[in-house]
């Protein structure tokens, strides 16, 4: 059986790897684009997965409220040092929430998502797609990372 501790571990790896993948950027590189036009910065990237994580498993999980913005995260700039704090508060929250995801037996809604998952939203498939999100992300982060790095 797979457990909140579970998700929380592989939560945590892959935060760590989103950090090491923005701090080889640094400041000066973090909110560039690459290349192609429609493509995000990195920081954008990270705010996007952070976000989305947390919607999922703060809100659609256990109905917290949520101010997220969707639009507003593919124009965010800032710090290395600013998606550092965010990864923290990040896993702090978790953390705090941990005994509350672990008691939920059914999720607060059912969110309509792009691609309909063919069945009503578990509090499991949730939280798979909240980790969905942050690994999905990582890899789009690293190949992005990679880009503009090469550029410069």
């Amino acid at each position: 059986m797979i457990t909140v501790d579970d998700f929380r571990l592989f939560c945590g790896r892959t935060i760590a790897g989103t950090l090491v993948a923005v701090d080889r950027l640094g400041d000066e590189l973090v909110n560039l684009r690459p290349s192609h036009r429609s493509a995000n910065t990195p920081f954008q990237l990270v705010t996007h997965a952070f976000s989305a994580a947390e919607w999922w498993f703060a809100h659609v999980i256990l109905g917290q409220p949520s101010n997220r913005v969707r639009d507003d995260e593919f124009h965010a700039c800032g710090s290395v040092a600013e998606l550092h704090a965010a990864a923290q508060r990040l896993l702090d929250l978790l953390d705090e929430l941990a005994p509350e995801l672990t008691a939920a037996t059914a999720t607060v809604h059912q969110p309509a998502t792009e691609t309909p998952l063919g069945q009503d939203w578990t509090v499991g498939a949730a939280l798979i797609h909240a980790y969905e999100e942050l690994a999905q992300h990582l890899g789009h982060l690293e190949v992005t990372v990679d880009v503009l790095l090469a550029d410069f």
